[in-house]
């Protein structure tokens, strides 16, 4: 793992120098695309960045994403630059959440700097979207700032869940709930279907929606707050000096209990036993995977 000047990691990947090097290349002169993906627990992040890149570049099955990973594609003339977040427990109300983890969260964006001109908001079709998960939404988004919103489009997944059905017809049949969630971000979603990858129209239309809100927003991209930032460094560093003062037995002790219920760098969690790609045992409490 790469290890930025702030006090935060960044999961990236190896790839091989000649690789690098093409895509460098290919990169200097294409306009570059900034996504981050956010949502609830198994709503599909993971899979959709994959389909996004037409590559498998992300982990998915039965582990959860543990902690912000980063990849980087060419995808029809764009270097795309995707972060996939950790979800939220759509089960738990935000002041359930420990601070800890709402800091965290905060510092999403700044995994893709400057900062990501899109967020997707990830909305599984094959589960309703009720008055209970409305208010998860907005308690995530209220953490982000007013001005997320403009950078903001809801990206169903699920889409073989649709039937016959068109997505409008999907978005009037669910209710205010969801009509609430379209009007905050401005009539602006796509549906995806994680099923067909080979179907590379549907990256290509949201691509072409995901270029109109960068140009409406004439280029801009959100940006994390400076002050929350500084606020949140520094609390980053009190907790790192307490951690110090631990005695050395006490830390090797900590670290020893923390293991069993590590991920590691993989970014991932598993969903119960044992991971099946690293062989680590899950957390046994692990409320809120950022």
């Amino acid at each position: 793992p790469l290890q930025s000047t702030r006090m935060f990691m960044v999961v990236t990947e190896k790839r091989r120098p000649e690789e690098m090097e093409n895509n460098l290349k290919e990169s200097i002169t294409l306009p570059e695309v900034r996504l981050i993906l956010i949502g609830g627990r198994w709503a599909g992040k993971s899979l959709s960045g994959n389909t996004i890149l037409r590559r498998e570049r992300f982990l998915c099955g039965r582990t959860r994403t543990a902690q912000s990973e980063v990849r980087h594609e060419i995808v029809e003339g764009r270097k795309l630059i995707v972060v996939d977040a950790p979800g939220w427990n759509s089960s738990l109300s935000l002041k359930d959440i420990p601070e800890g983890d709402k800091q965290r969260f905060k510092l999403n964006p700044s995994r893709c700097p400057p900062g990501p001109q899109v967020f997707l908001l990830i909305i599984p079709i094959d589960s309703a979207f009720s008055v209970a998960q409305k208010r998860i939404v907005e308690e995530h988004m209220k953490l982000l700032g007013e001005r997320v919103w403009r950078y903001t489009v809801v990206l169903f997944t699920c889409g073989d869940y649709l039937g016959g059905k068109t997505i409008e017809q999907h978005i009037e049949s669910e209710g205010d709930a969801l009509k609430w969630l379209i009007e905050r971000c401005k009539n602006r979603y796509h549906v995806i279907n994680n099923k067909e990858k080979s179907n590379s129209s549907q990256v290509t239309l949201l691509l072409q929606k995901i270029d109109e809100i960068v140009s409406d927003n004439n280029g801009s991209y959100y940006e994390v707050d400076e002050q929350t930032l500084t606020i949140i460094e520094k609390k980053q560093r009190e907790v790192a000096e307490r951690l110090e003062k631990i005695p050395r037995a006490g830390r090797v002790a900590r670290k020893d209990v923390g293991s069993k219920g590590n991920s590691g760098a993989s970014g991932h969690q598993s969903t119960g036993g044992c991971d099946p790609q690293t062989g680590r045992v899950a957390p046994v409490d692990s409320r809120y995977d950022i």
